[in-house]
């Protein structure tokens, strides 16, 4: 009986996958309207019961049970030693400590659940960049009905200033929106280069370069340079389609050209312009020593230091031009002198206006208050709101630490590298097929984990989303199907390989 039941779910996967994969831009678009309606809990619960359904799917199509026995255990073992000891630090907000930590786990939970279907229905892997072209072609079709109703969202809608740059559609997050297009973009020239058709490849260059270049952020703007040098070394190094250098080429060309009047440009001169008023400002303090550096270990002298102080207690305390806090919060927190060591004595607006740097800042603050438990299991989110301003850092990374300690981050860390040695296990042990084995695929869904993870580092809103996060999870279990369930001719890699 139990295996009809598996015979009859395996004859499903590939249509079970395609269904849950498509309908991601209408769970973001569905997520958008709710936050628009405070109802974000909505889709917060839909995704969770989504990844307990995949999970489940998985662990029941699974040989090696054991393995999701392993990965479950882990995680459970992580939460259970990082929730006592925020019960012994006095927890504040449970419930939302477990809901962050619910957003985190999508990630390996996703990639396992992916492998098995990958191992049980060889079919599905062949599918993997249709989907990124679907789901590129869905987000379009979403941003242009936004614009054809006269109701799109901007990346930047300062709405007050009479700003509003940058295309986003009817999707909430603009850094998380910013991640998945890269992503998306990436399977989608991977899906245009297999059709073997210039014109086809040409299009998708130019939807996609295009559409990540009036989205305005740095990360879609840098990933389409990027994306245009590093396709373009993988069709040199696979020795196929070198024809399709010429679209990448071209298209380069002109991104560099619109470089000054992009949107991504426009919204840093508006940072600039911020930045000149607080650079007047410490400037009128500083007088002669506006160009102090502080050097580590430096004595600073005492009226050098009277005007460091000054700035900090009289420029940065207040209110920002536009209405959002600087220093103040972290001031009356933690001290003058606590944040001023903490940003080393700098005057720099570059530094202090920076709303990137205080965020990581006053999580760094905290976790100096708290003794070595909580440094290796991390704090609970709630501690990131001072003053009912919430610092969470937006770099997922970086938040790593505070979060979940060194112990979490490490087993984090340790399971994106586990994929990283599986390739670079494999291009040694196939380095007589060396040009069989790096196919465009590796290359492509390579190319969708580094992006991930630089977007998860620079930018932010990855590691924590799970509409970000189920891409990712799909490039890991591409990358894992090919280097370790896939068989190459002469390949020396024999069935030590235990699939999922």
């Amino acid at each position: 009986m139990k295996r009809i039941l598996q015979r009859d779910f395996l004859t499903h996967t590939p249509a079970i996958v395609t269904v849950l994969l498509v309908s991601q831009p209408v769970l973001d678009v569905l997520s958008y309207f709710m936050g628009e309606a405070e109802l974000t809990s909505v889709t917060t619960a839909l995704r969770c019961l989504l990844l307990v359904a995949v999970s489940a799917y998985g662990f029941y199509l699974s040989d090696r049970k054991w393995v999701y026995g392993a990965m479950y255990g882990a995680i459970g073992a992580l939460w259970l030693l990082h929730g006592l000891n925020c019960a012994r630090m006095g927890y504040m907000d449970p419930i939302g400590d477990v809901a962050e930590y619910l957003k985190l786990i999508q990630l390996p939970l996703w990639t396992l659940s992916f492998i098995t279907c990958l191992k049980k229905s060889g079919e599905l892997f062949s599918r993997i960049p249709f989907f990124f072209a679907v789901n590129f072609t869905t987000v379009l079709l979403i941003i242009l009905l936004s614009y054809a109703v006269g109701a799109p969202a901007y990346t930047y809608d300062f709405s007050e200033r009479g700003i509003q740059l940058g295309v986003l559609g009817w999707f909430g997050v603009p850094n998380a929106q910013s991640a998945i297009l890269c992503l998306l973009v990436t399977g989608l020239l991977l899906w245009a280069a297999r059709t073997e058709r210039l014109s086809v490849f040409s299009l998708a260059c130019a939807l996609g370069m295009g559409l990540l270049y009036l989205t305005g952020t740095r990360l879609t703007y840098f990933s389409a340079v990027l994306l245009c040098g590093a396709f373009g070394i993988l069709f040199l190094l696979t020795r196929r389609h070198i024809r399709f250098c010429i679209p990448l080429l071209l298209t380069a060309a002109v991104l560099l050209t619109l470089q000054g009047v992009s949107p991504m440009v426009q919204r840093q001169k508006l940072t600039a312009n911020s930045y000149a008023i607080y650079e007047e400002k410490a400037a009128a303090v500083l007088g002669e020593d506006w160009d102090f550096t502080y050097a580590q270990g430096e004595e600073i002298p005492p009226e050098k230091l009277e005007k460091i102080q000054r700035v900090y207690t009289e420029v940065y305390s207040k209110p920002g031009v536009f209405g959002g806090p600087l220093l103040g919060d972290l001031l009356e927190r933690f001290g003058l002198e606590k944040v001023m060591e903490q940003y080393h004595y700098a005057t720099q607006p570059q530094v202090l206006y920076n709303s990137r740097t205080k965020r990581l800042a006053a999580l760094d603050l905290i976790r100096d208050e708290k003794d070595f438990p909580t440094r290796l299991l991390g704090f609970e989110y709630a501690e990131a709101t001072i003053n009912g301003y919430n610092y969470d850092a937006e770099n997922d990374l970086s938040a790593l630490p505070f979060y979940y300690g060194y112990l979490g981050a490490a087993l984090y860390l340790g399971f994106i590298l586990y994929f990283v040695w599986c390739v670079l296990k494999g291009l040694v042990q196939n380095r007589r097929r060396f040009f069989d084995f790096l196919s465009l695929e590796l290359g492509a869904y390579s190319l969708i984990c580094i992006l991930a993870l630089g977007a998860a580092q620079f930018s932010g809103q990855v590691l924590r989303k799970p509409n970000v996060t189920v891409y990712f999870s799909l490039a890991l279990a591409g990358i894992y199907y090919l280097v370790k369930i896939r068989e190459y001719p002469g390949s020396s890699l024999k069935q030590e390989r235990k699939e999922l």
